[in-house]
């Protein structure tokens, strides 16, 4: 799917459309419904009137389909006319492809005759052929023009829709979408006027039944609904005619569609006389007994995206088989609770080696178990009852500590050793190293479950400190809601109403991954991949991610570029080895040449 606003003076391609006279630039921000009608709003206090901005939306649609008709005289246009503004846009759509010679055919839904309606009068003194749709009950008539048409103009409903569609219009809907199947061979173009009747701007959601477009041409700016799913499978290509609205949108919290353009800026500058240090240090810790795989895909990931120096902090029943895999890491080996159980001398061993590293990832598979759980705890200091030496152990019962030191004295190796006495314990305490405070951490996979345990852990952590990076499942958890299907249903809304909640940058992943900020800005990613439908692709996420922040990048920006990099290297593994059988590793190799085609992006 295209998605450009258009300026004069060139000629472009835009898939089987040719446009002479326009010129594409991609569309950054996306509008929700209310929005659009604020800027619209304020264009009419600006100067300008609602019959004007009609007016150029309607002009703007004819152009491209002017364009993509060549010649227009006896092609057959059939457009759809609703009730409200969108319909107002068809109307104007039909006249200016009338007054070109094309044979124009109006199909009116539920719009009331009314003396100020301009735009339909302009029709009628054309003697623009129409049909009601209340005299064509069984759409015999419909179906009949749309299978003569060369062109099918959707100018239903656009971004009016708020409900399921109600029944008669659903069925002009389907009798719409089945022109295909009548004309398999030439089916003609349909075209969305803003956005497909039924599909819902803000979310892309599906509302009953939404007409499937070949083309989109969105009126002033671009709308959420095309770019989220299920929405933007329906909108085709996606153009955006401008009608004058003000230049506010820089002003406005808006979400923003990724695109190469706005991303390159970010990347970090490689200067010839740079040394490792100079693109940061980046602390991984990842991987459990079960999960060797995420922690070594978490660090390659990292390394592949140019972090400077990559520590490996994982337990040491992993740690050999690790070494041995990853050689361009340096490692961290931590005591384990148990085999392949990460604890809370674990969680004291990392806080006390952090001390110059820039970032931190936490959590690609770390397991599930309590004392993982305790390690979460201690790790992000979110144990609040502390003990009387003040070191920042959870506090426990006699009876709990009994049973930690008969855990000590079964343990198979991997801890330093059986617990001390008291006395003695209190001063190995104040002999060990201080504790570094957290750099910005990505929060992973595990490391999502356990804190989606913790309660209020939002509340006890600071602000702006976290990228968390959940697919819809973990994000149903953190927000103690029944399945990923609530959050499927507003992606977007879900992402804004945690990050605001949370004080904290969340990156909901899945086709169009969304990257929201506690300050309400909000990034929705390209395209879902089903080539990247596959374990393992959300640990190397996470390490290209922490890679850029170490390398300087505030947390939002290396978010959004962490996500653009990551879908883009997919979209090159898709093309060279298939949407079926590739893994996670094939995506390593591709990181370098992904970055190197968007420096270089013109």
């Amino acid at each position: 799917m295209g998605v450009f606003a258009l300026r004069p003076m060139v000629e472009w391609r835009q898939g089987s459309i040719t446009l002479r006279g326009s010129m594409p630039t991609p569309i950054t921000y996306v509008a929700t419904a209310e929005e659009t009608r604020q800027f619209e709003a304020a264009a009419v206090e600006q100067g300008a009137t609602w019959s004007e901005l009609m007016e150029r939306a309607g002009q703007g649609i004819a152009d491209i389909l002017l364009q993509r008709l060549g010649a227009a005289r006896d092609k057959r246009v059939l457009v759809l006319v609703g009730p409200g503004n969108n319909g107002g846009d068809g109307l104007v759509v039909a006249r200016h492809l009338h007054d070109a010679g094309a044979k124009v055919a109006l199909y009116i839904w539920k719009r009331r005759e009314r003396t100020e309606d301009e735009p339909w009068r302009l029709c009628r003194t054309r003697r623009i052929p129409e049909l009601r749709s209340e005299a064509d009950a069984l759409q015999v008539g419909l179906r009949q023009a749309s299978l003569r048409a060369d062109v099918v103009v959707d100018a239903l409903l656009g971004i009016g829709v708020t409900r399921p569609l109600e029944a008669e219009l659903a069925v002009i809907v389907d009798a719409v979408n089945s022109i295909r199947t009548g004309r398999p061979a030439a089916a003609p173009l349909i075209v969305a006027v803003d956005i497909p009747t039924g599909v819902d701007a803000d979310s892309g959601a599906i509302m009953g039944g939404a007409v499937a477009a070949d083309l989109t041409v969105a009126t002033g700016i671009f709308k959420r609904g095309h770019v989220l799913s299920p929405g933007r499978q329906l909108t085709g290509d996606v153009l955006c005619v401008p009608i004058g609205l003000p230049d506010l949108i820089e002003e406005s919290a808006m979400a923003e569609s990724l695109s190469a353009q706005t991303l390159r800026a970010l990347l970090p500058a490689r200067a010839a006389d740079a040394h490792k240090g100079t693109f940061g240090k980046l602390m991984v810790v990842a991987g459990a007994g079960r999960y060797p795989g995420a922690a070594f895909l978490s660090a390659s990931g990292a390394l592949r995206t140019g972090a400077g120096l990559v520590t490996l902090a994982c337990g040491r029943s992993i740690f050999g088989a690790l070494a041995a895999a990853l050689h361009e890491t340096t490692f961290l080996p931590l005591p384990e609770q148990d085999w392949g159980v990460l604890g809370t001398d674990a969680a004291r061993e990392v806080l006390q080696q952090l001390a110059g590293y820039t970032a931190l990832v936490v959590g690609p598979g770390l397991g599930s178990e309590d004392e993982t759980k305790t390690f979460m705890e201690r790790l992000l200091k979110l144990d609040s009852a502390k003990t009387a030496s003040g070191v920042g152990f959870l506090h426990v019962s006699p009876v709990q500590a009994a049973e930690r030191v008969r855990k000590l004295g079964s343990s198979v190796g991997f801890r330093r050793g059986a617990g001390a006495p008291p006395a003695e314990r209190d001063e190995a305490q104040a002999k060990e190293p201080s504790e570094a405070e957290l750099p910005p951490t990505v929060i992973d996979a595990d490391g999502l479950n356990l804190l989606a345990q913790i309660e209020d852990w939002w509340t006890r952590v600071p602000a702006n400190r976290f990228v968390l990076t959940p697919h819809p499942g973990e994000m149903a958890r953190l927000l103690k809601l029944n399945d990923a299907a609530e959050v499927n249903s507003d992606r977007l809304g879900a992402a804004q109403q945690a990050a605001r909640e949370w004080q904290q940058i969340v990156v909901l992943k899945g086709a169009e991954t969304v990257i929201a900020a506690p300050d309400g800005k909000a990034s929705i990613g390209p395209v879902g991949n089903p080539a990247l439908a596959t374990a393992g692709t959300g640990d190397v996420l996470a390490g290209i991610i922490g890679s850029l922040i170490a390398q300087g990048l505030e947390p939002f920006d290396a978010a959004r570029l962490g996500v653009f990099l990551h879908a883009q290297a997919g979209q090159i593994v898709r093309r060279e080895i298939g949407e079926a059988g590739v893994v996670a590793g094939d995506l390593l190799a591709r990181l370098p040449r992904t970055i190197t085609e968007l420096r270089n992006a013109s």
